[in-house]
């Protein structure tokens, strides 16, 4: 297996909304406690699951290069160009490419979903820190 190294040029475009073209794409996660490589900030999408994460925030399913799936909250997500795409493919020769259309995931067993996008059970109106933070950051780009 080709290693995965450290590059800065693994980061492009920074992901703020998902869309059903991000299926299996390649991204890279931020910094994450207790992970200090990239096997497990480096992967392909399988399934995002909106403000199902902590504190309202995006759960997104990433298949790693190791083969795991694994669950990722709390975290920026950004868009791996496509110049790397040949030398992930070699990368991840070996590993399951997943099909949320016709795979139910779960997460510890739990709430089973069938979908890419799965759309959030929390309700318009309801307030969550992660909605709280979006508003107020929204609410200040529009006064600029």
């Amino acid at each position: 297996m080709i290693e995965i190294k450290e590059n800065k040029e693994y980061f492009g475009e920074y992901i703020t909304e998902w869309i059903p073209e991000y299926e299996n794409k390649y991204i890279i996660t931020g910094q994450q406690q207790g992970f200090p490589g990239l096997e497990r900030r480096i992967g392909r999408v399988a399934q995002v699951r909106l403000e199902a994460g902590e504190f309202g925030s995006d759960n997104v399913l990433l298949r790693h290069v190791d083969n795991v799936l694994m669950q990722h909250h709390n975290q920026s997500f950004w868009l791996i160009p496509d110049k790397f795409k040949s030398y992930l493919d070699e990368c991840f020769k070996d590993v399951d490419m997943d099909n949320a259309t016709e795979c139910e995931y779960t997460i510890g067993n739990e709430s089973p979903e069938k979908g890419f996008i799965i759309p959030s059970k929390i309700k318009d109106g309801e307030s969550t820190p992660m909605r709280d933070i979006k508003n107020v950051i929204n609410n200040k780009l529009k006064n600029l």
